[in-house]
């Protein structure tokens, strides 16, 4: 017998078991029963009982002996279910199995002895038939439980394979929402700040060449090419930080050559007025993990970076990348202000989420002089990219 113990079912799925093992044990046991009857009755030709001095007919001695197999089948599956012994280690359960079917055979052997099926003055008679019972009841029950494990186990599957699912469908709407997130954020960048600034440069330059269509001086000229490498000034400006930003929401820099040369390559835009710290222990380039995974670390990074600049006051700031125990660690530690009690944590709550569908984990830690984000997954996450 192998109940299945290693868990600890709900009460629905408990009474589920109990009635499927009380189910298998009957139907086997009535088996069993009936075939114990014919037996005795048509192979062995155990002399018929006697009621009152006279021997019963063919139809009632069959009657006598199944009711009492039959009761006996009851017993046995009751105080199988009684006692639990699915829910019982294998020792303990075969223990109880074990009594159940002494107390079972005892029981059957009082009936035999009191309807004379076994007479009183051949007690051996009735002490086989009760020692042939145990290990038939013992296979009966064992046979039982073994079904209820299956059934559990099967039932488990069908669960996992739900959550699973679950897990799943919640992934792909986290990643849509995502997805929607940074195109607001590129929209909203594209028609907002960018859209005004090219307009008001726009304006600069419609000005400039007004005023040298309309004849200018040598003073005037030195204003317009003044104003005209200002436009200029602005539109590198333009290229150099709020381009390439956008181009970092869409796909982050140098996220296909690998982890550290992608978080470098962030960590590289930090003011030059804030120190930063970048040590890499044991993550090869390239290393083992796929898009996904890679990018879900790098925004991680992301993440610390921007609530360290813009919530922690940060002055200092140190990333750790780090390779160990089959899994890819990154870590932002910030000097500065502690992060509030509960905080709100939006962002960084769908993008754990995430990194937790993908078997690891995003924890924000407070320290007494700052903070620190860190995010792991398993290096084996995906086929190297």
């Amino acid at each position: 017998m192998i109940p299945d113990s290693s868990r600890d079912p709900h009460p629905t799925d408990q009474a589920a078991d109990a009635r499927l093992l009380i189910l298998t044990v009957v139907l086997i046991g009535v088996f069993f029963a009936f075939g114990a009857t014919a037996q005795s009755m048509l192979v062995h030709g155990v002399p018929a009982p006697r009621l009152g001095g006279h021997a019963l007919g063919p139809v009632a001695e069959a009657t006598l002996r199944a009711s009492i197999n039959l009761l006996t089948v009851g017993i046995i599956a009751l105080g199988a279910a009684w006692m639990r012994i699915i829910d019982r280690p294998l020792w303990i359960a075969a223990a109880c199995a074990l009594l159940v079917s002494v107390v079972a055979a005892t029981v059957r052997g009082a009936l035999q002895l009191t309807f004379d099926v076994h007479p009183v003055e051949k007690p051996l008679d009735t002490l086989h038939d009760a020692i042939t019972l145990v290990p038939v009841s013992l296979a009966v029950l064992g046979t039982g439980v073994a079904i209820v494990a299956l059934s559990r186990r099967a039932r488990s599957a069908d669960r996992e394979r739900h959550a699973a699912a679950i897990r799943a469908a919640e992934a792909l709407d986290e990643l849509q929402q995502e997805e929607i997130r940074v195109r607001r954020e590129v929209a909203d960048t594209l028609h907002g700040t960018l859209q005004n600034r090219f307009v008001m440069l726009a304006a600069s330059l419609a000005e400039s060449g007004a005023q040298l269509d309309s004849g200018v001086d040598a003073a005037e000229s030195r204003v317009v090419a003044e104003r005209v490498r200002a436009v200029r000034a602005e539109l590198e400006e333009l290229r150099e930080r709020e381009l390439r930003a956008l181009s970092a929401a869409l796909y982050p820099e140098a996220l296909d050559l690998g982890l550290v040369p992608a978080a470098r390559a962030l960590m590289a835009r930090i003011p030059p007025s804030i120190p930063v710290h970048v040590s890499v222990n044991e993550v090869p380039v390239p290393d083992p993990l796929d898009r996904t995974s890679r990018l879900l670390l790098v925004r991680a990074i992301e993440e610390g970076v921007s609530n360290a600049l813009r919530h922690g006051e940060a002055s200092e700031l140190a990333l750790r990348l780090e390779g160990s125990d089959g899994r890819i660690l990154a870590e932002v530690r910030h000097l500065g202000a502690a992060p509030v009690d509960n905080p709100e944590l939006s962002g960084l709550a769908r993008l754990g989420g995430r990194i937790s569908d993908r078997g690891g984990e995003l924890i924000l830690q407070s320290k007494p002089d700052g903070a620190a984000l860190r995010a792991w997954l398993p290096a084996g996450t995906g086929a190297p990219a």
